[in-house]
């Protein structure tokens, strides 16, 4: 029997800011986490994905707040990589702005060198083996670099859209831009870093993630619809790049609010597949889990 507790004592509970573990024992055991937690009113493109693979997995992630307790190198991996990227550009639009010559290859090899001892993978037993993974990467990034020397406008740049639900129900979806470059044409390119294998071309023309961004680009950071929006796959050095005419954005915060309310009013009940379990860290509590 689901477990629906009274308004009173829904108020009560979440004003006692409930233990994460006692709200996803209390998911686990089909009953809905806003019984005990308010309804969100904040997302990303990680949650709305999250929420896609599977709802139950978004609840206990973002609802009932349990940390993740398994390592993830290639995540880890990724944001090293994310973090060599945003230091080597930011510190080519400083040494720009100072009339100074760009950062070289040595310089790219030193940031990296500094976001490998702040990352948990360093002192992974298998971390040759992803350092030595990082090497033609760093070539193939400095290669195009060095030859376009495009105008970065910033680096993981923060953004807020605001989206109304309705006239008493105010959402946010936030989130952070790799990268936006300024193209000749005076307009902007997004990109976003990808490790790991390329998806196929077609992915960028369907990303959400994207379309987020363009959308925050024009709305949020005011910079104008961008003229591109790119994948970049920085292991293999492929770029795979869209647009997102303003129609397009339009049709983006309609989605995205139909999301929300598809989230705020959902009972997350578990999809339990390969996929969504492959990648989920609450497997051992979901008696549904396809594992």
């Amino acid at each position: 029997m689901i477990n629906v507790l009274s308004a009173a004592a829904r108020d009560d509970a979440r004003s006692a800011e409930p233990d994460p573990r006692a709200v996803a024992e209390h998911v686990v055991a089909r009953g809905s986490p806003l019984d005990l937690v308010a309804a969100p009113d904040w997302f990303s493109y990680t949650t709305f994905d999250t929420f896609d693979r599977c709802p139950r997995q978004y609840a206990l992630r973002y609802l009932c707040r349990l940390p993740s307790d398994q390592p993830r190198p290639a995540a880890e991996f990724g944001s090293a990589a994310h973090a060599t990227f945003e230091a080597f550009t930011r510190d080519r639009r400083r040494r720009l702005a100072a009339g100074e010559p760009s950062p070289g290859r040595a310089d790219l090899q030193r940031f990296f060198d500094s976001a490998w001892a702040r990352s948990p993978l360093a002192a992974e037993a298998d971390a040759e083996t992803w350092r030595q993974r990082a090497e033609p990467m760093l070539d193939r990034f400095w290669a195009a670099e060095s030859v376009d020397q495009p105008q970065t406008v910033g680096e993981e740049l923060r953004f807020r859209l605001r989206l109304p639900l309705d006239l008493d129900t105010p959402v946010a979806i936030g989130g952070f831009i790799d990268r936006v470059d300024r193209l000749p044409s005076g307009s902007v390119e997004l990109i976003d870093y990808k490790t790991g294998r390329a998806c196929p071309p077609e992915e960028a023309e369907s990303s959400l993630q994207l379309s987020i961004y363009a959308l925050a680009c024009r709305d949020a950071l005011h910079l104008g619809p961008p003229a591109r929006s790119t994948l970049y796959f920085v292991e293999e050095g492929q770029r795979f790049s869209t647009e997102r005419p303003d129609a397009a954005l339009n049709a983006t915060r309609t989605d995205l609010a139909y999301r929300a309310r598809q989230i705020r009013g959902s009972d997350f009940a578990p999809t339990p597949s390969l996929r969504s379990c492959g990648w989920c860290d609450f497997t051992a509590m979901c008696p549904v889990s396809a594992h």
